[in-house]
């Protein structure tokens, strides 16, 4: 059981938070300063500081919150197989992307300059980079359940698969995000780019069961009858 001093630092944390993301979403991410946070949130600066660091540090932190977000939703041990999991990491995580999308275009730029990615980087462990572990970690688990279940032939890593699904995944999330792509043609990418990875190592069975839901993704208007 937290004590109340533990209950008052993750309220104030929560403060924060919910300051920041109200005033990325009305002015964009230039429009956050530490001090105009530190003032939405009835805190001084170095209060701000002290629970939970500078600009980056709070940005990375509230990725990170949306991430674990992300796996809330997932609930694995209720999905009925392997490509449930991975269909619904693609769902789940539109969902919460969808939910704040003016954030999360406004940390695409912050991201590239911090240089973390959702092909993560496993030798670092800052809080971006743990983030997008993380992201990444979800298609592991997907891949390493098919493996057990004799759906994928274990020839292939499943870290190594699940690693290869998120670059798939990130590029057309990034383009929704910047306008290029509507929401439904950004899913059926990332679902086509799922399946495609998955099947490099699929055994027979579960090939054409791949298979079958690539041949009808080739349409943008497909999306809801292959999913």
């Amino acid at each position: 059981m937290s004590t109340k001093r533990e209950q008052a630092i993750a309220t104030r944390k929560r403060r924060i938070f919910d300051a920041a993301r109200a005033i990325i979403a009305q002015g964009g991410l230039d429009s956050l300063t530490t001090r105009g946070l530190a003032q939405a949130a009835g805190l001084t600066v170095p209060t701000l500081y002290n629970l939970v660091g500078g600009k980056d540090e709070i940005l990375m932190q509230m990725v990170s919150q949306n991430v674990e977000a992300i796996w809330d939703r997932l609930a694995f041990d209720h999905r009925a197989s392997p490509l449930d999991m991975a269909d619904a990491i693609i769902d789940e995580a539109f969902e919460v992307v969808r939910a704040e999308k003016a954030f999360h275009r406004a940390i695409l730029p912050l991201m590239i300059d911090l240089e973390i990615v959702f092909a993560a980087n496993p030798n670092r462990n800052d809080t971006g980079a743990r983030a997008a572990n993380r992201c990444v970690e979800m298609a592991r688990f997907a891949c390493q359940s098919a493996i057990e279940s004799g759906e994928l032939r274990g020839s292939i890593p499943a870290a190594e698969l699940g690693q290869q699904m998120f670059i798939t995944y990130r590029g057309p999330m990034r383009d929704w995000l910047e306008g290029v792509i509507s929401a439904a043609e950004m899913r059926r990418r990332q679902r086509r780019g799922f399946y495609l990875v998955m099947a490099a190592d699929a055994a027979d069975d579960f090939r054409a069961i791949l298979l079958e839901r690539l041949t009808r993704l080739t349409e943008p208007a497909c999306l809801e009858d292959a999913a």
